[in-house]
């Protein structure tokens, strides 16, 4: 009894390649930097546990805020032009 040949995996596209460009996605190191910045900060957030006072919690917005603001300046181009 012959076993058929079995097909190779398709290879899965890289994550960080635009597939339209080919370019490399991670390019922009001070998004990239944010960026990483922003996700330590949630998980900081949301590994604590408890309960948050209303002026804790008005902190930790606050600073989530002013990082996602950054990001959406670098992300889309209007950094300086504030």
């Amino acid at each position: 009894m012959s076993e058929k040949p079995r097909k190779a995996p398709e290879k899965k596209p890289d994550p960080f390649t635009d597939r339209r460009t080919g370019s490399d996605r991670r390019a922009n190191e001070a998004l990239r930097s944010l960026v990483g910045e922003m996700l330590e900060r949630v998980r900081d957030l949301s590994k604590r546990n408890g309960d948050w006072s209303v002026e804790e919690r008005a902190q930790a917005e606050a600073e989530l805020e002013s990082i996602m603001a950054s990001v959406r300046r670098e992300a889309t181009g209007a950094r300086g032009k504030e």
